[in-house]
């Protein structure tokens, strides 16, 4: 007699790490459900803003899991790169893809509307400011603490080398070849994402 089928659950799975689930997924495709049912009402959500359509944003989760199952293989495990921004990342870009390809098949007078083209600006905008963001926060987690302070300093408090410079106790010099390491450095982490 077949053993009965147990309900998989999040609870069971809280232990093990999402990038293993999916990784045992391609072998056992059940495991999958379980990525499924954690992000999947985090991911509607998301898809509904960038959509601003309840039935293309399930579409899209529903093609975002499909990517993120075929490319597991792509997925690699780094210091600062979990799972979920990755699958976020994957969602967000299905999600974009969709509201760039229903927008170019809108009628020319629903396009040219201006309010309507100045919020779908807007939230487009807003979206990949978000993915930005969660980007650069992941490269500068996987740089030397130094390195990502002088960075945050000048780039994203807008910090003039002299002020760093005096918080730091190094001279400017010392601060711009900080800074040049930090840069390089930070595109090449930025490289090995994309």
């Amino acid at each position: 007699m077949p053993e009965p089928e147990k309900k998989l659950n999040i609870e069971s799975s809280s232990d093990i790490k999402d990038e293993e689930i999916l990784i045992k997924s391609l072998s056992n495709p059940r495991l999958f459900e379980i990525l499924v049912q954690k992000y999947q009402d985090s991911f509607l959500r998301t898809a509904n803003r960038v959509l601003n359509n309840i039935e293309e944003a399930e579409d899209a989760v529903q093609d975002a899991f499909v990517k993120i199952y075929f490319n597991a293989k792509k997925f690699k495990k780094q210091d600062g790169i979990e799972f979920k921004s990755w699958a976020f990342k994957v969602l967000f870009n299905t999600a974009l893809t969709r509201y760039r390809r229903a927008k170019r098949f809108k009628t020319e007078a629903e396009y040219n509307d201006a309010l309507l083209s100045v919020q779908d600006k807007d939230c487009d905008a807003d979206f990949k400011r978000r993915g930005e963001r969660d980007m650069i926060d992941s490269v500068l987690r996987q740089m030397p603490d130094d390195l990502s302070a002088i960075l945050k300093q000048h780039y994203l408090d807008d910090m003039p080398y002299a002020d760093i410079s005096a918080s730091k106790g190094i001279s400017i010099g010392a601060i711009k070849m900080k800074l040049f390491r930090a840069r390089k450095l930070f595109k090449e982490i930025m490289g090995s994402i994309e």
